[in-house]
């Protein structure tokens, strides 16, 4: 992946909206998943899955921050490894090549990199160089080759995106200028309260990166319509894909996946009518060609399949969703 050339690093492409094409997703399965404990506090986002299909979840116990394990899944929703992140207060995880993840600890102004084993079991930690734009992280994923891409927001003086990649060291290897941050940047100054600022914000904050099975990371921000970057272990920006919500409303709602070379993006909406509660379906999906940006398929979720995107598989598309309602479940959702 290094040797991309820098001249290929930016290619602007825009998948438009598909509300006339989309298909509705229902369950086709629901598979009950087997943690023990008590976790009241909800699922943490986001969620992952690996090339195997394996899910990756962490769930939150009641209390302060986020604290929770966080487990490994099979398809079935069966728990394979339960990872130790009892040090850790804030969801910042990313799932290594070999099922293994990483997981970001902050100690004063210095940023941690813990590395745990495939079985769970801690194998090192790592301090980060610090940057010359210091971040608050918000986003990791790990390239197949180890180097780790992190990005996030930083708060103070003034608000200023970032994104870096680190050797597995902890060495900066290279800073990453994406050229939507500067737009966000400018609207999060020229918001007249904290409420505007706090949306503009959430374009950083809630965006989602993830390790495609190509081998570049995927980094979404979370704008509307959802910026999509395609980055290379390098740090060069091999293209950018914009994509809107199926429906023509929606946010980009933390999930993305990249499967061979389809770009899955998930977009939420809020239903405030319950009048036409059944028509109003809160989970859209937007399906393009990773390379080119090309519209593939569309598809919103039906009542009895929303939840949280754990996974997703091409040919046919099928979609694995996390369910908390009342139970944590793995739902195969599928068109009808």
């Amino acid at each position: 992946m290094n040797k991309i050339p820098a001249v290929f690093a930016l290619l602007c492409v825009t998948a438009l909206p598909m509300a006339a094409q989309t298909k509705v997703l229902v369950p086709k399965s629901r598979v009950p998943v087997s943690v023990v404990g008590e976790y009241h506090g909800g699922i943490a986002f986001p969620t992952a899955c690996d090339e195997q299909g394996r899910l990756y979840v962490k769930l939150i116990k009641i209390g302060p921050g986020m604290m929770g394990p966080l487990f490994r899944l099979s398809s079935k929703g069966v728990v394979e490894t339960e990872f130790d992140t009892s040090g850790a207060v804030v969801n910042r995880y990313a799932v290594r090549p070999d099922g293994g993840v990483i997981m970001l600890r902050v100690d004063g102004a210095v940023k941690i990199v813990d590395n745990f084993a495939p079985d769970g079991t801690r194998e090192s930690s790592v301090a980060l160089e610090r940057p010359p734009t210091p971040f608050f992280p918000s986003q990791l994923a790990v390239f197949h080759s180890g180097e780790i891409l992190i990005s996030g927001l930083q708060y103070q003086p003034g608000y200023k995106a970032g994104t870096a990649i680190y050797d597995p060291t902890g060495r900066r290897v290279k800073q990453v200028v994406l050229d939507g941050d500067t737009e966000i940047e400018r609207a999060i100054a020229l918001g007249k309260d904290t409420r505007a600022q706090q949306q503009n914000t959430s374009a950083v904050d809630t965006s989602v990166a993830i390790t495609g099975d190509d081998g570049l990371v995927y980094l979404m921000r979370a704008t509307s319509p959802a910026s999509v970057y395609a980055i290379s272990a390098a740090g060069d920006v091999v293209r950018k894909i914009v994509v809107s919500p199926p429906t023509g409303t929606g946010s980009p709602y933390f999930g993305i996946r990249v499967v061979k070379n389809r770009l899955v993006v998930q977009f939420h909406r809020n239903c405030d009518s319950t009048a036409a509660s059944d028509s109003c379906r809160s989970s859209s999906y937007a399906v393009v060609d990773a390379t080119t940006g090309q519209k593939l398929a569309a598809y919103e979720a039906d009542k009895e399949a929303s939840g949280i995107m754990a996974c997703y598989a091409p040919d046919p598309d099928r979609f694995y969703i996390f369910s908390d309602r009342p139970d944590l479940e793995v739902v195969e959702a599928e068109t009808k």
